[in-house]
């Protein structure tokens, strides 16, 4: 981020840039989740299945192999499409797939002679797309509320030291001014990422809301954000 000021940033507005670069980053690392093979794996996890009369989790009899931890030596190549997921109980492999295949993953099939099961990860209908989107921008708005605690928690620190002496108001006055550059500065970082994301995902099928968000999207083309979440 850019910053605008005549004079060194101090110590509160050093604090709060550190704090909002944190934000920025697992805001990137929330946002390469959503609609990713991680998301379709969360999903899967959350599917509930009856045994032995009790309301259980897949999750409670299965586990997703981890295709890093394969042999060096194997053929197979990573697919991005699918994973693997391997089941504690063979005599519910059965029950398992067809519990899968009623919550929207079609293909799954056995991997012969073994308890691990194939699932590829279903193209994502319009309506999954609109919910990606709605969770890209749940995610951004959130963003936006932790950037607007970190300015409201530094205001404060900086009211009570002026309070106790501890600072001079030449001191406060421009750390305010630098923390209100942080906050719109790392507001409209998030909201070019944000648009980034919800255009990757909804790729042909998006379409800006307002003319608001048209003129964001410019700033977005030339802007480094528009390198991100590359298919």
């Amino acid at each position: 981020m850019k910053f605008d000021a005549d004079t060194p940033l101090d110590s509160y507005s050093l604090a709060a840039m550190a704090r909002t670069e944190d934000i920025l980053s697992f805001l990137v690392e929330d946002l390469n989740v959503v609609g990713s093979k991680d998301a379709y794996k969360n999903i899967l996890y959350g599917v509930r299945l009856i045994v032995e009369g009790k309301n259980r989790r897949l999750s409670d009899f299965s586990e997703i192999i981890n295709e890093e931890e394969e042999e060096e030596n194997s053929s197979k190549k990573k697919s991005l499409d699918s994973f693997r997921i391997n089941i504690f109980r063979e005599n519910l492999i059965d029950d398992i797939i067809s519990i899968i295949k009623q919550n929207g993953f079609k293909q799954v099939n056995r991997i012969v002679n073994s308890t691990h099961i194939l699932i590829k990860i279903p193209e994502p209908t319009q309506n999954q797309l609109n919910e990606f989107a709605g969770e890209t921008k749940r995610i951004e708005r959130s963003a936006i509320s932790r950037i607007a605690r970190i300015k409201s928690d530094a205001i404060q620190r900086i009211k009570a030291a002026l309070e106790r002496e501890y600072i001079e108001p030449h001191v406060a006055v421009p750390a305010k001014a630098h923390l209100e550059n942080i906050q719109q500065s790392a507001v409209s970082e998030i909201r070019l990422i944000g648009l980034k994301k919800r255009k990757t995902l909804l790729g042909r099928f998006f379409s800006y809301t307002d003319e608001e968000e048209k003129k964001l999207g410019k700033k977005l083309e030339k802007s480094p954000h528009n390198n991100l979440f590359s298919n």
